[in-house]
């Protein structure tokens, strides 16, 4: 994995609601820009994002996710095969899933027999957790690494501060496979923080690509 995947940072471009580059190509420039910056590898929503980046973008890794709705009635990350089939097939570098074992119960669904379909697809596959016991199972079913990601999402709401370097410290120290820091990251010295706890990589998002997000910020010391 640390061939595909070279220890840095991973630029996410999932875009925020209220960002204004919601357009494929609005990612694609973003990826340049990361890529130029130093970003060993994006991550993507969709399968049209994947394609463009791809082929604009040569040589920079995909992580893609599907954010979707539509499984159960619920918001998940990469909900069902078939969705990660289609980031696979899109060209794909890493497949992500929420690997959240509850959430995927009430949808339905065994999270270790989903990953293992997922892993069957031929792309290696990361699993974001909010725990080490999901991370186990996870790894267990043939994920490739493991994510603090799901960290604050709907499905599992975080109560503590972000980032969770306790999380990524455990996961390092359960899982044996690559652990990507990701949720709360805002400044170099969060990251320098996750690496010092063992992470393979980190990701940063809003804090990289999000103007509005960024501008706030700001604002709010005026």
């Amino acid at each position: 994995m640390s061939v595909l995947l070279p220890r840095g940072l991973i630029v996410s471009l999932t875009p925020s609601p209220q960002s204004p580059w919601q357009h494929t190509q609005d990612v694609v420039r973003l990826a340049a820009a990361a890529q130029a910056g130093g970003a060993v590898a994006v991550k993507v929503d969709g399968p049209d994002a994947v394609r463009a980046v791809k082929r604009s973008v040569p040589g920079l890794p995909v992580l893609a996710v599907s954010i979707d709705g539509s499984h159960g009635g619920a918001v998940r990350i990469t909900p069902t095969v078939r969705h990660a089939a289609a980031l696979a097939e899109a060209g794909a570098d890493v497949v992500e899933l929420e690997a959240d074992s509850a959430a995927r119960r009430h949808d339905g669904q065994d999270l270790a027999e989903l990953i293992a379909s997922f892993a069957a697809l031929g792309r290696p596959v990361k699993a974001g957790v909010a725990g080490v016991e999901d991370a186990r199972t996870a790894v267990a079913a043939g994920a490739a690494m493991v994510s603090s990601s799901t960290m604050g999402y709907p499905a599992r709401p975080h109560t503590g501060p972000l980032p969770d370097l306790a999380l990524v410290a455990a996961l390092v120290a359960n899982t044996g496979v690559p652990v990507v820091a990701e949720r709360g990251y805002a400044t170099p010295s969060d990251a320098r923080a996750a690496f010092t706890a063992g992470a393979h990589a980190v990701v940063v998002g809003s804090a990289i690509t999000d103007p509005v997000w960024l501008t706030a910020r700001f604002a709010a010391v005026a």
